[in-house]
């Protein structure tokens, strides 16, 4: 088993907002979130769009009118410049915006002022999506920087105070992150089944609904098991099941 230090990434952020007021609120609860960095902020479209292109921030904070403006305008600007959309969370104090945010593709609407349980709740599905778009699990060791593609992870454990990531070639990694972390940003295709296992659905070979186990394809990994399959959990079961639309 290979250990490594705590690690959290660092999200790069900017926020488009031509009020001071609302400007400082945001960043001050964002300062809470240790693994946000701040990039720059624009109090107009135009520079705002000039600050997306150049910086090329992981999530955008864009609030729905910019000097009496419309925002939405700024969408079909990027779309001619990014394959795929960068993560956009819209600021409003009206929800008469909430149909134009979903048609065009926001994915996130946050009401002011900023309260501490909405924007976590809105950084939470940031993150989903934002890992949903990625082919890779970044693991820092020490000076070591891991990759782990999704297709190759078979499962992960919780081990007390450490989670341990398993991959097909019968490696381990481990990682004081917690299962709960990861089970609420890693892909669909990873499925938790028991209070100490998520798994690849795509690396599943078969269930006994009945005994409550769950079988992998055969992978050096196995031999890491007390026994050669995972349980699961009662309280998961119907959930795995509905995944594979039993």
């Amino acid at each position: 088993m290979i250990p490594f230090k705590k690690h959290k990434m660092k999200y790069t952020y900017i926020i488009i907002q031509d009020k001071i007021d609302d400007f400082e609120d945001l960043k001050t609860a964002l300062d809470e979130h240790s693994d946000y960095k701040f990039i720059a902020t624009a109090t107009n479209l135009e520079d705002g769009f000039s600050l997306i292109v150049k910086a090329k921030p992981n999530l955008i904070f864009l609030d729905v009118e910019i000097n009496d403006r419309n925002s939405f305008t700024l969408i079909p600007k990027l779309k001619e410049f990014f394959t795929d959309l960068p993560i956009i969370i819209m600021t409003t104090k009206h929800n008469y915006y909430a149909k134009e945010a979903v048609n065009n593709q926001v994915s996130y609407f946050l009401s002011k002022p900023t309260e501490a349980v909405e924007l976590e709740n809105s950084l939470l599905f940031f993150e989903k999506v934002f890992t949903e778009r990625q082919t890779h699990l970044v693991v820092k060791t020490g000076a070591d920087i891991y990759l782990l593609h999704y297709n190759e992870i078979s499962f992960l454990q919780a081990e007390r105070n450490y989670t341990s990531i398993f991959n097909a070639n019968g490696k381990s990694f481990s990682t004081s992150k917690s299962l709960k972390h990861f089970e609420e940003t890693l892909p669909k295709k990873f499925i938790r089944v028991h209070r100490s296992f998520i798994v690849n659905k795509n690396c599943i070979e078969r269930l006994n609904t009945r005994k409550g186990q769950l079988f992998l394809q055969p992978t050096d990994t196995l031999q890491d098991l007390e026994e050669n399959f995972i349980p699961i959990g009662k309280e998961y079961l119907q959930k795995l099941k509905n995944s594979f639309s039993f």
